[in-house]
């Protein structure tokens, strides 16, 4: 049988168009996947970002309740937790900035925003000196959890 048939040559295109669309589809799934794992990124950011504010209350809960002494290495070692945690925040803005010009919508992206915005104030709330005013971040999230406790949204710790 001759390889130049119209059965073959229509097989060799079908097989052409076949793999051309898998790569086209490897391209796509890929890209799907690449944003799953910016997502699992940023939520492996919020999750540290809850755990830092998690252990700094706990700390100071047992420093206010006379549990433990307040030490100098722990504060530091919270604050060095918190410029810790921004360091990767450069990197996760361009890898959302590609995935957003791709036309992916990050689930989580809201959340971890807001977490970076408010571990920048944080950051430069512990830089501050004696006397110095808080930052303007630090103060709006002062008097929206004021405005929060005035309106009952929030909960007393008991």
């Amino acid at each position: 049988m001759e390889t130049e048939s119209l059965a073959y040559r229509t097989a060799q295109e079908r097989v052409r168009n076949y793999n051309r669309e898998s790569e086209g589809l490897t391209q796509a799934h890929q890209e799907a996947m690449d944003c799953r794992e910016c997502e699992a990124l940023l939520q492996l950011g919020i999750d540290a970002f809850h755990w830092i504010i998690r252990a700094d209350r706990v700390i100071r809960n047992a420093v206010y309740d006379g549990v433990v002494a307040c030490k100098a290495e722990v504060e530091e070692g919270i604050r060095s937790l918190c410029r810790s945690w921004l360091s990767p925040c450069q990197f996760a803005e361009k890898w959302i900035a590609k995935l957003q010009e791709l036309g992916y919508q990050i689930a989580n992206l809201d959340e971890f925003r807001e977490c970076c915005e408010e571990m920048q104030a944080i950051v430069e709330a512990q830089n501050q000196g004696e006397g110095e005013p808080l930052p303007s971040a630090i103060m709006e999230l002062r008097d929206r959890a004021i405005d929060e406790h005035l309106n009952g949204e929030t909960s007393e710790f008991v």
